[in-house]
């Protein structure tokens, strides 16, 4: 007779913020390194038009004139380029906060003397490597623990 299965969802959904304070600390440092390097540009491009302005004021009126309008305008493509840059860095830190906290969750389960526990991570995370040397590490104390020999 056959059973009826379960459906599966089509949709799973998925915490973007797992270890908020670092995946916040991480999207501020992110931010951050994006809007100074914005600044600094801004500030080189205004310099330049300056001296450009000085040293020929009336070849560079026009274009001066014309500049202005458009500020608000750059401000507006700036705040969506910010916009943009704060979900990909919320993106990439959920890359790195998700092993953090199967890290951290890992070690709990071991900590209450379950040496069976591995780090399983998902293929894109990141600290794959880390996961691959932990979990050796975590068969050679396993296999010491119950007195058996290395593979």
């Amino acid at each position: 007779m056959n059973q009826p299965t379960a459906a599966k969802p089509s949709f799973q959904r998925r915490t973007i913020f797992i270890k908020k304070n670092l995946q916040i600390r991480y999207m501020i440092l992110i931010v951050t390194c994006v809007l100074c390097g914005l600044a600094i540009m801004t500030l080189e491009l205004i310099a330049t038009l300056n001296d450009l302005f000085d040293a020929y004021p009336i070849l560079m009126q026009p274009i001066y004139d014309e500049f202005i309008p458009i500020i608000s305008d750059f401000f507006y493509k700036i705040a969506i380029y910010v916009l943009l840059v704060i979900i990909i860095s919320a993106i990439v830190s959920h890359k790195m906060a998700g092993p953090v906290y199967r890290f951290e969750q890992t070690c709990k389960a071991i900590a209450k003397g379950d040496f069976s526990q591995r780090v399983h991570l998902r293929k894109g995370d990141q600290l794959i490597e880390l996961q691959d040397e932990f979990n050796k590490m975590m068969d050679v104390v396993e296999s010491r623990i119950n007195n058996k020999p290395l593979p």
